[in-house]
């Protein structure tokens, strides 16, 4: 699963800088994106491998983001792992209902990265 390319959306700054050090000293390729609004033209642009979204935004809500994603035949291929915070039973059933892959909580981060590698490799033993 090295060298694979991740697209983070996530509106804290610190965050991103703590995620993209742990994803590229895992073998990842994160590319970071601050803003909610920016998502959907950002996975058009980097193409990549898998896209963790926050669901919650100051400028846009993350379930708008997933569904336009998910909507285009340009990206709807791009698995999606919701990432949130706040209500954790709420915004898992609602990302798997709009075509999440998956769901983690950020109270506990240290499982996003395993969860990546999972969802990954269950996509290419499918594929």
């Amino acid at each position: 699963m090295k060298g694979r390319r991740i697209l983070f959306a996530d509106d804290d700054p610190g965050v991103q800088r703590a995620l993209k050090r742990l994803a590229e000293k895992n073998g990842f390729e994160l590319v970071p994106v601050l803003a909610g609004a920016d998502v959907y033209q950002a996975a058009l642009q980097v193409a990549p491998d898998l896209i963790v979204l926050d669901i919650h935004f100051p400028d846009a809500d993350g379930r708008d983001v997933l569904s336009r994603l998910k909507a285009d035949p340009r990206t709807c291929g791009i698995p999606v792992v919701v990432w949130s915070g706040r209500d954790p039973h709420s915004d898992r059933r609602i990302a798997l209902d709009l075509g999440a892959e998956d769901y983690v909580e950020k109270r506990d981060p240290s499982t996003l990265l395993p969860k990546i590698a999972r969802v990954l490799l269950r996509l290419r033993d499918a594929g």
